[in-house]
């Protein structure tokens, strides 16, 4: 009896593994996470590892009270998507985004980045 509940416990276990493994993640972004660039990007791009569906994208200038919401996302789910950003002045921002995977699972995540304008 007691085995058996071990083998259960172990099938479970691996079984919610594969369905962890399965939901798509960030491979990439330019900017690349904690990224210093001597001039401002004129885009955001994120690689998935898996085809998503871009359903959220702001920007933040540190000491901004508000983030800017970028409005202008890609219609068509992709691995690879790549929005265009207006003019950023030196300083610290952060991106939020969110995805929706084929599955459906909602992911979300943050970058950071630094222009130095120099």
């Amino acid at each position: 009896m007691k085995m058996n509940r071990i083998l259960t416990m172990g099938a479970t276990m691996l079984a919610l593994t594969g369905i962890a493994r399965a939901h798509t993640h960030l491979e990439m972004a330019m900017p690349a996470d904690n990224s210093v660039l001597p001039s401002p990007p004129s885009q955001i791009m994120l690689h998935f590892s898996e085809v998503a569906r871009l359903t959220a994208l702001s920007i933040q200038k540190e000491g901004e009270k508000e983030p800017k919401s970028i409005t202008a996302l890609p219609k068509e789910a992709s691995a690879a998507l790549s929005v265009p950003v207006d003019p950023l002045a030196p300083g610290k921002y952060v991106v939020n985004w969110r995805v929706v995977g084929d599955d459906n699972h909602v992911m979300s995540g943050a970058l950071h980045f630094t222009v130095t304008g120099k």
